[in-house]
């Protein structure tokens, strides 16, 4: 049961400015840049067109949050990179002639010929015949 674990160990005031740092390194990359390049597409398109808002540094970033949600909300199942081949395995022969056998045997059990809805059938006719024979 020695199993080493890694352990992120922040030393004193300068560890704690280098955790701020990488984290604020990171929301500035994944958010912050995002945002401006949203705010200044925005701005410019708007310069095309009369009476449209200009966006501040806080709409494109809400601009770019609305978009990698959405994006990500559409593509939950399925990823932009994947690995592996997009060729499905050859089906088995004897596993789809053992899957049309049990469906034929199926088939077979729903739906019996029945001898006795035929009698029934030639004796309704019989009488028939011996109503008209006795109504004539």
């Amino acid at each position: 049961m020695n199993k080493k674990f890694s352990v992120i160990k922040i030393n004193g005031f300068k560890g704690i400015l280098l955790a701020l740092f990488i984290v604020g390194c990171l929301i500035a990359g994944f958010l912050i840049f995002p945002g401006w390049v949203c705010m200044n597409i925005w701005n410019f398109a708007a310069g095309f067109f009369s009476g449209m808002p200009v966006m501040t540094m806080l709409h494109g970033s809400m601009l770019w949050c609305i978009i990698a949600l959405s994006v990500y909300a559409l593509n939950k199942n399925s990823l932009a990179i994947s690995f592996g081949t997009a060729v499905q395995p050859a089906p088995n022969e004897e596993r789809i002639k053992e899957i049309i056998r049990h469906f034929n045997e199926q088939n077979a059990q729903i739906l019996p010929v029945d001898k006795k809805d035929d009698n029934i059938d030639e004796n309704n006719t019989s009488q028939n015949d011996n109503d008209d024979k006795i109504i004539r």
